[in-house]
């Protein structure tokens, strides 16, 4: 299962705020263990910053209660509007080698930025529907993309751009032998 490298105080952090929406929606652990097929235990751990979740766990997570997975990792608190290249904060996809790079400073705002590297290998890009409408917009930084929106597939090389609604996206895959990077915009972030 893949992991977002987190520092002790993001475990924390996170953790507090999943405390804090459970006790918002009057849920227990033991609601929340059921609604996720996670037990009540490592939820507790999870709260008290002492887990480290997969992201398949955070996103049953946050699904039981009903909030999009990247506000819920990100407090936002404090954020400086500079996101540095050597200091992005990412989310990996193993076994696949899919790389999101987090290019905007927090993910409590109305947009967030990704820049996202994979290979033709990686299949396709998408990694699930989305809970709610989303408007995006794709640039192709190196390679060449295949993008299906609503039935039609556009081929994308370096420099190209697409707009989208989110609902409508199918699939992305790489087209080319060589790796491939873009920037992906999406408001809200619903990821």
């Amino acid at each position: 299962m893949p992991e977002i490298p987190p520092s002790e105080s993001d475990l924390q952090s996170l953790g507090r705020r999943i405390k804090e929406r459970r006790a918002e929606l009057h849920l227990s652990l033991r609601d929340v263990a059921a609604a996720t097929d996670l037990s009540a235990t490592f939820l507790s751990s999870l709260e008290r910053g002492l887990a480290n979740p997969t992201l398949e766990s955070l996103r049953r997570v946050a699904n039981a209660l009903d909030t999009p997975i990247l506000r819920m990792a990100d407090s936002g608190v404090g954020a400086s509007p500079v996101v540095k290249s050597n200091a992005r904060r990412h989310i990996s996809l193993p076994p696949r080698h899919i790389r999101f790079e987090i290019l905007t400073p927090t993910l409590t705002r109305k947009m967030v930025l990704f820049q996202v590297r994979a290979t033709r290998d990686d299949g396709n890009l998408v990694v699930q529907p989305l809970a709610e409408p989303t408007e995006e917009c794709i640039t192709v930084l190196a390679g060449r993309l295949a993008v299906r929106v609503s039935g039609q597939t556009y081929e994308l090389e370096a420099g190209d751009s697409i707009y989208f609604e989110g609902r409508n996206l199918e699939s992305i895959y790489v087209a080319g032998d060589d790796e491939a990077s873009y920037i992906s915009a999406m408001t809200p972030p619903v990821f």
